[in-house]
């Protein structure tokens, strides 16, 4: 799963070697390599495992300096790459170090990601050290690369150091906000309803990746449809410490859910493991104050064809006027498009993003409060329309302070 991976982006200028780079790295041709600059049209990514940090991601972008006709598109998506980088690397020539790099450096600071600079095509020109000290004055990070004459391992062990030196402990656990709900020996209900919108013969990606948090804690994973769920609390022995369920069931779980079990959902949990789940609860006050004429954002993080009962087209919309009573104007966004002018809406309901890293979650998250509109989540949204938010934010009481905090601020 790539948004569980440490994400790696490949960036310089076209034809300085990010796609031979890139190949070199993962022993396959993974990018097309070729003398003609501006072959790399589109973001190519490649998963590897690379050890003691896992899977990684891989990014090989576009040229930065693109000035086909094509090239602003192209520019465009290479700069959204930067939202999911854990890490940039920066690719450049010897002796070719200017506001290109330079530019690239910036991007990579307003993000606060690190940044290494490779050094490449060494078997044609060696650099000096005069070049290599002016870029030291960016970056600490610096290492060299032929496609010719390096050796993969020497390089991967120098690459692995420096991920190991600007990565956190445990970078991907520190983020497991069940942490401090869940401990060893506990028992956890996980209620999965099978709906309409349930790929065939599969469950969706926060469910699979909550089963694994659990496991990973050593605690005890029950799982039900919510149909099943007042059978499976009448069956077990041991008390659950907390059920979770997916978010289109919540009003009916909550509603037979003991008031000494903890309940949340799948898609708050993950307002906490990939974004600011305290940002998204004040967020979602904002639905509380709902005017005739707003326009609400819906956004999602994958794309996907809608179905019958689609939750993003059908259900929040529904939902959204049901509670509001108001006439408000939904628009959606899809993908890798979110909108730059976020001004125009009252709040943004966002997926649970689980396509996305952390890295890229807070990023779309960082662009609403900057313009000052109000970001939430499918499953804190849904809690607020159907009466039970706070339950479902009782398990993390810095958000449910925040959201009962704005609630008040908006009712002044």
């Amino acid at each position: 799963m790539k948004a569980l991976t440490v994400q790696i982006g490949i960036f310089g200028r076209t034809n300085v070697g990010k796609s031979s780079l890139m190949n070199f790295i993962t022993t396959q041709q993974t990018s097309i390599v070729s003398h003609v600059a501006g072959t790399t049209t589109d973001v190519v990514w490649k998963q590897m495992e690379l050890n003691p940090l896992g899977p990684i991601t891989l990014f090989d972008t576009a040229g930065i300096d693109d000035v086909s006709h094509l090239g602003a598109a192209r520019i465009e998506k290479t700069k959204r790459a930067f939202d999911s980088s854990d890490i940039v690397l920066l690719l450049c020539e010897s002796g070719k170090f200017g506001s290109f790099e330079t530019d690239i450096i910036g991007e990579a600071d307003k993000r606060k990601t690190p940044v290494a600079v490779v050094i490449g095509k060494t078997d044609l020109r060696a650099p000096d050290e005069n070049f290599v000290s002016e870029i030291k004055k960016y970056t600490k990070r610096v290492l060299f690369f032929s496609a010719l004459n390096s050796n993969r391992d020497d390089f991967l062990n120098a690459l692995k150091k420096i991920l190991l030196e600007v990565l956190p402990d445990n970078y991907i656990e520190n983020y497991l906000a069940l942490r401090n709900i869940v401990k060893k020996d506990d028992t956890v209900i996980l209620i999965m309803p099978i709906d309409l919108g349930a790929p065939r013969g599969k469950i969706i990606m926060p469910q699979i990746q909550t089963t694994r948090h659990i496991l990973d804690l050593n605690a005890c994973a029950y799982t039900v449809q919510d149909t099943e769920y007042q059978t499976a609390l009448n069956s077990l022995k041991v008390k659950p410490v907390i059920a979770i369920t997916d978010s289109q069931a919540v009003k009916r779980v909550a509603a037979i859910t003991p008031p000494d079990i903890k309940l949340t959902t799948f898609s708050t949990v993950y307002a906490a493991d990939k974004s600011d789940i305290v940002e998204m609860a004040k967020g979602a006050a904002a639905l509380q104050t709902l005017k005739d004429g707003d326009k609400v954002l819906i956004a999602e993080a994958c794309t996907h064809h809608a179905s019958a009962d689609d939750i993003g087209r059908v259900k929040l919309p529904r939902w959204l006027r049901e509670f509001s009573k108001k006439d408000i104007e939904v628009k959606y966004v899809h993908g890798q498009d979110f909108t730059e002018d976020l001004t125009k809406y009252k709040v943004i309901i966002h997926c649970g993003a689980c396509t996305l890293n952390r890295k890229g979650m807070l990023s779309r998250l960082s662009k609403a409060i900057d313009k000052g509109t109000p970001m939430t989540n499918y499953g804190i949204a849904i809690s607020v329309m159907h009466g039970v938010i706070e339950k479902v934010l009782e398990v993390f009481p810095e958000a449910l302070e925040a959201y009962k905090k704005q609630l008040t601020i908006g009712r002044l």
